[in-house]
């Protein structure tokens, strides 16, 4: 069995540009290295008992991301860029096609959770119909985020507003990504195919928005940071490492 880590960080980071700059968000600097150091660390920190490898889907700043992971010598990682803006899905499907494993587990490259990863993965292996596994918190407010709703399936994307949201992870396996792909695009799940494509296919919307999924619920009170506006990448210079 083989799992590939992908981490999305292709984003425009619009909401954060004033404070950033030119800098991509990922490698925004939190209490004294970038943020992707963070999100490495605390991978880590799960100790899943499993080969995997770990990639970033990359767009907007690409080359600075890169000659950051060149100059320290991350091995462990490696960076696969969209030739244009294909969505968050589209940017799974374009590194998945180029990278193939038994399982996937996806990531924000602007989020970061306390959870116990290894414990939530096991479950995932252990569902019987092997369906994929997205994480959720409840929350009393939602005005930022994807709502997902209970339904007699599972857990699906919907527009309303709903008190539990997707924290951005989730498990799946390379089989299913495949078919949910084919189903919501109508395009053949092969990278040249991927890189054609003429609009953005998002994941809330075009992967877990028409066929349920399985999901992992967090209580309310779990710690939980998206760097994504100027006032919580404040509250991270502190937050972040107390949490790791």
């Amino acid at each position: 069995m083989t799992l590939n880590i992908i981490i999305l960080a292709g984003g425009k980071g619009t909401r954060i540009r004033n404070v950033l700059n030119k800098t991509p968000k990922i490698m925004a600097p939190v209490a004294g290295k970038p943020f992707l150091d963070w999100l490495l660390i605390w991978i880590d920190s799960w100790n899943l008992d499993i080969p995997k490898k770990i990639f970033l889907s990359t767009c907007i700043g690409h080359e600075y991301i890169k000659n950051y992971c060149d100059k320290k010598n991350m091995s462990n990682l490696e960076c696969f860029r969209e030739k244009k803006p294909l969505g968050t899905f589209g940017a799974l499907a374009n590194v998945a096609t180029q990278n193939i494993a038994d399982q996937y587990l996806t990531i924000n490259g602007d989020t970061i959770f306390k959870a116990d990863m290894r414990r939530i993965y096991n479950r995932f292996n252990q569902n019987s119909k092997n369906k994929a596994l997205i994480v959720l918190k409840e929350s009393p407010t939602n005005d930022r985020y994807g709502g997902y709703e209970k339904t007699k399936e599972g857990w699906i994307f919907t527009k309303k507003n709903t008190k539990f949201i997707s924290l951005g992870a989730f498990f799946i396996t390379y089989n299913e990504l495949k078919n949910r792909w084919l189903k919501s695009t109508n395009v053949p799940f092969k990278n040249h195919n991927i890189n054609k494509i003429d609009r953005e296919f998002m994941i809330d919307n075009s992967l877990f928005g028409t066929n349920e999924v399985s999901a992992e619920i967090l209580k309310s009170n779990t710690p939980f940071l998206d760097i994504g506006i100027p006032q919580t990448l404040k509250e991270a210079q502190t937050f972040i490492p107390k949490i790791i």
